[in-house]
Formats: structure tokens, sequence, C-alpha cells
């Protein structure tokens, strides 16, 4: 009767001189692969998560290598299983949950921008998985819903609708309260884009009272009398985060080339200056909003968790339990079977692990918090006092995922960096054929964002009222423009932010290791003022298409300064030698070599030292000139018609400076004086 029952599939009988050394070493081959192709996939689905955070070279050097291979590595393995001349009894497990891994254990679509306009190179490269076809449509769809032709057409409903809904001038508006502010956070796809015949009227005259009533606004959220909006600083965060949901649709078109209707309004400029950067601690918000923005626009363009979104608010909390559940009830399985399974039952954990992984993340990311939020304000019920719902709809917006950015801020300085190479990725770029970007002048360094530098960059930006000069403003405020109006105006020669950002830079860093300022290097003034200084300086090093100047030009200057450096500083060794060096070589006349520093950018720099020291002896009030001159050059450098270069920036960690265009983006603030 046992045999009866039996099932299990008889191998077929074997030649006898089969080699079954050879069969059990092919085995071994499929196992230790099997367990490399595990643990790779593991480290892309956590390092994958900290993308945006980091912009450490080797973080994204590993998940481009796993990204890349991941693909031919599991097609090899399911090769060798079915080319075995052994059937293995997990051979079919190994194979369905290698394949589950590769295309649902994370949330990564695309590596660079440039991947996203090739989604119909990638649709065809996973063709041959058809029967795992349901999770590869979601990323492929993921990255098509971001391709050029495709976000056109949908942030035209949002440009059309700020259009028709934020020129209404003869509405009242206020920046506090967000009366008036129709900024639109979710509701998109029931406003279709329709065709007029000729002569006749867009949307949002034919059926915009219909359509317009599913939109959820931020005038509405923060209109919501619900308890867990109403009070408390929770209730603030979460509607600062629906706003950072609706900001983030209305910087798209942007990205997508769109005009911004609202720029000029006076009512645009009064939400940044008189509703975000309102209160004790401006900079606070202002910036925890941007954060939370730049989140929701990495994550559109680079994971799935816009696609999952759109399809349904709580759709993507299905899959990830469903499949939790399955391996938990498979892991139970194997582990009661006597046979040696250990391997699929690690398959299994890690499956269960990244499934429930996947899960956390989604529940705790601002997308499935404003969707709770935006249920809760629509839905009356749901706000009624000790509501069970509202209970647990309190309870899953408390889940905390990753910190919205890496909040660093790369270093670089030209005294201290100079002759610096990093000569193991100059040999990997040659060792793979130009696949390893070549070093650029120096290392990468960075420090923490400190809360000193992001006050300084807001007080300037209320100072300036959104008028933005190079530093100009500051030094005027100070009165000592006139006392460095020679150095200024030597800066200016050729009309390049370059060679202004170098001359001061190298001018900041003298004064900071002058000795008579050593001993206040510790002040927030000199850290803030040096930190700014080394950013810019890092931003032409190693993103110069983020700043104003051509990246030739760019790159030129910067290559010229360092042959200069590199020439009059050729013996001295440390930071403090180059400086004091440098100082006693420039002229304190300027007369015998006037023409030989107007040209020279490093004597420059030592030049507008010298009379920052001489002219400014209070060494405080120096610095104070000095921190607020770099609180205004970053402002006036971040002003930025080429968006997509932000949004190439957004997947190597994020920079500084791209936060401070979105705030100006967001006040109208599109160009510099």
């Amino acid at each position: 009767m046992a045999s009866d029952m039996d099932f299990s599939p008889t191998p077929s009988p074997l030649p006898q001189d089969y080699n079954y050394c050879n069969c059990s070493d092919r085995i071994t081959t499929v196992r230790v692969l099997v367990i490399v192709a595990v643990l790779s996939m593991l480290l892309l689905h956590i390092l994958g998560s900290l993308r945006r955070l980091s912009s450490h070279d080797l973080l994204h050097s590993i998940v481009s290598g796993i990204y890349t291979h991941s693909y031919p590595l599991v097609s090899y393995i399911i090769g060798l299983m079915k080319a075995s001349d052994w059937y293995h009894v997990h051979f079919a497990i190994w194979a369905v949950f290698l394949l589950l891994l590769l295309g649902n254990t994370d949330s990564l679509t695309a590596r660079r921008l440039s991947d996203i306009d090739n989604w119909k190179s990638i649709y065809v490269k996973h063709l041959f998985k058809v029967f795992l076809m349901v999770y590869w449509y979601v990323m492929i769809a993921s990255m098509r819903m971001v391709s050029k032709s495709y976000l056109c057409k949908n942030t035209k409903v949002v440009a059309e609708y700020m259009k028709h809904k934020d020129n209404n001038l003869g509405e009242p508006f206020d920046p506090v309260t967000m009366e008036g502010y129709r900024y639109m956070v979710a509701g998109e796809k029931y406003c279709r884009v329709k065709r007029p015949a000729a002569g006749g009227k867009p949307w949002y005259e034919q059926d915009g009272p219909s359509c317009l009533k599913k939109v959820t606004t931020v005038e509405q959220i923060w209109q919501c009398k619900g308890r867990l909006l109403l009070h408390g600083q929770r209730g603030k965060l979460l509607k600062d985060l629906c706003l950072s949901m609706a900001l983030s649709k209305m910087l798209n078109r942007r990205f997508a080339g769109f005009e911004l209707s609202e720029a000029e309004l006076e009512k645009t400029h009064d939400f940044v200056f008189k509703g975000l950067l309102s209160g004790d601690k401006p900079h606070q918000r202002a910036f925890r909003v941007v954060e939370e923005e730049l989140v929701f626009v990495h994550d559109l363009y680079y994971t799935r968790y816009s696609y999952l979104d759109r399809k349904g608010r709580f759709f993507a909390l299905c899959l990830p339990v469903i499949m939790f559940a399955l391996c938990s009830w498979l892991t139970c399985l194997l582990a009661m079977d006597r046979r040696r399974v250990a391997l699929t039952i690690f398959i299994t954990l890690v499956v269960a692990f990244l499934e429930a992984y996947q899960l956390y993340l989604y529940i705790a990311s601002g997308w499935f918090k404003v969707a709770l939020v935006r249920s809760y304000v629509t839905t009356p019920f749901l706000q009624r006092n000790r509501c069970f719902l509202e209970m647990m709809i309190g309870l899953l917006l408390r889940f905390k995922g990753y910190r919205p950015w890496k909040g660093r801020l790369g270093q670089y300085c030209i005294l201290r960096d100079l002759g610096r190479k990093s000569r193991v990725s100059s040999c990997l770029h040659y060792a793979t054929l130009f696949l390893v970007d070549k070093t650029k002048k120096g290392r990468k360094n960075s420090v923490r964002l400190s809360e000193n530098v992001k006050k300084a960059v807001v007080d300037s930006l209320l100072r300036s009222e959104g008028q933005l000069t190079n530093g100009v403003a500051s030094l005027q405020n100070n009165r000592v423009h006139d006392k460095l109006s020679r150095a200024c105006d030597a800066t200016a020669t050729d009309g390049t932010v370059t060679r202004t950002i170098l001359v001061w830079h190298i001018a900041t860093t003298l004064c900071e290791h002058h000795p008579v300022d050593a001993h206040d290097r510790e002040d927030d003034a000199v850290r803030t003022a040096s930190t700014l200084s080394r950013y810019c300086l890092h931003l032409l090093a190693f993103s110069p298409e983020l700043l104003p100047d051509h990246i030739s030009e760019s790159e030129s200057m910067l290559d010229r300064a360092l042959d200069e450096a590199s020439q009059l500083l050729k013996k001295a060794k440390t930071l403090e030698s180059r400086c004091e060096e440098l100082m006693g070589s420039i002229t304190h006349d300027g007369d015998a070599d006037g023409d030989h520093e107007a040209s020279s950018i490093v004597k420059q720099g030592a030049r507008l030292a010298s009379l920052l020291i001489d002219n400014i002896p209070n060494t405080k009030f120096r610095w104070k000139v000095l921190s607020e001159f770099w609180a205004e050059m970053m402002l006036y450098v971040s002003p930025c018609d080429d968006a997509r270069a932000h949004l190439e920036a957004l997947a190597r960690g994020g920079e500084f400076i791209t936060h401070i265009w979105v705030l100006l983006t967001h006040a109208g603030v599109l160009k510099r004086g």
C-alpha cells in the first residue's frame, strides 16, 4: 500500500560507465554558484536601498556590478541545472527561487538616468522569463512611467492643473494656513488630458468640477480636523510629508521641460519666504520638506514605489505578504524533511527575509504614509474620536524608514589635496576597459552637513528676498566691499563663476591657516565658511555640471589653478607650509607683478587673503564676512537650467546644491541676477 502511494519519480537507469564523481562535482558547483547568487542578490537588495544615502564609489560600484552580472549568473546556473545528467530533487525549487530573488526582491529599477529611456531593451532582455512576467512587468512598467515620452504625458496633467488652479489672482491665500494653495497631493489620474477640438475647451473646463473633486490638495489636508493631523508635532510632520509629495509633482515639470506657470506670482514667493521659512528655526522645516520631496523624486525615477502607488494605494502590500507566508510555510515543510535540504531552506529563508524587509520599507516609506493620510482625510468615518481604524492608521504612521538623504557635504581643498590621486581608481579605470570612471583631481572627502550651514544659507536667502548676487550684496551689507573692490574686480575679469570660486576658496583657506586665526577654527562662522568653500570646490572637481559655467571651462580653469599651485609650492609638503609659502610669495604693492597676478588664479587668491587680513583685523568679523559671502555664493550658483543633471545626482547619493535648487524653484527663483 505504501508503494502505491509513492509518487516520487523513478530515476532512469544509468549507463554502467557513468561518471559519478563528475556528477558530484557538477552538483557541488551548482550549490556554490547558488550560494554566491543568493548572497549577491541579498547584498543588492540591502545596498540598493542605501544608494540615495551615500555617494561612496565602492557602494555604487558593488550595486552596479551585481546589477549587471545577476542576470547572466542566474541564467548560467539554470543552464547548468538543465544540462546536468543527474536529477537533483531541489533543482526546480532553487531555479524558481533564484528567479523570484532576481525579479522581486529589490525595488531598484534603474542604476542611471540613461537606463530609463532604454526600457525597451530591458523588456526584450527579460522576455525569456515569461512565466514570471508579472514581476518583470512591474519593473519595466515603472521604468516606462518615467521615460521622457510617458512622463511628459502625465506631467502635463499637473502643468495644466497648476495653470488652471494657481493662476486665479483674485483668490485669497495664506502661506501659513495653506489657504488657497491647491497643490496636488494625489488624484492626477482622474484628470485625463483630452485633446480639445478646434476652438474647444481644455479638460479642466470641460469636466473640471467632476474630476477635481477627486483630487486631494495641500489645502484640504491642512483643513482636516482629524485628531492625527490637528495636534502635536507628529501631525505637522505628516502634513509636511504630504506637502513634499505635492511639491515633488510640481518639480517633475522641470525634469519634463514644462513651464512653471506660477513662478512669477506673489503667492509662490510668499509660499517659501512667508510660509516655509517662517517660525523660529525656518531652516529645519524648509530642508526637511525638500529632503522628503527629493526622496519622492528619486523613487519615481529609480524604484517601483511610484508604479505600485498609482496602481492602488495598498496594492503593494499584497504580494510581499503572500510571498512571505508562502516562503515561511515552505521552510517549515522543508525543515521536517529528513533529507539534506540545508541549501534550499537557506534560499527560502533569504526570500522570506527580503520579502518581509521589502514590506517594512514600503510601510515606512512616504508613499504609503501619504496614501494613509489621503484615505484618512477623504474618509470622515476614520476621523471619529478613538476609532479603532484611526488608532491602526496612527500606529502604521509611526514606522520609520531610512533617513531622507546622506546629510553630508563633499570637501575638496586645492592646497590640501594638491598632488593626491587615487591610484587604485586609476588602475581600475584601465583594467576594466574604462567601465570604472577615471579618478579626478584629489580624493573625495566629506563632512556632516551642520545646522549652522543650513541656517547660514536660509538667512542669506531671507536677506536677499530672492534677488541673488555673487557675494557682492553680503560684502556691501558688511561695509567691506570698497576695501576689497580691487580683488573683487580682478575675479570678474573673465565673467566666470569658476574663477570667483577658486580665488575666494584659496583666500578662505589661507585665512583659516593664518597664525592669528588658527585658534578660532572651531568657531561656527569659521566652520561654515570653510565647509561651504570646500564644498564649492568639491562640486567644481567632481560635479561641474551642477554649476553655472560650461563643464569644459570649469575643468580647464581648475586644472590651470592646480598647475599654478604645483609650480609655486614644489617644496612645501604640508598644508601649513604651503599656506605660509604662498602668503610670502605675493607682492604687496601690486605694481611690479600686477599683470601676472591678474592672470594667476592662485596669486589672486593669496592677494585677496592679504587684503582680508589687513583690512579686517577683527578676526570674528572677518569670518562673519566670509561665512555670509559663501552662503550667498551657494545661492547664486544654485539656479540651473539642466534639471536632468540634478536628477542624475540623486542616484549617486544626492547633493546639497540640489536641495537649494529645489527650494529656489518653489520660491519662483529660476534665474540668478
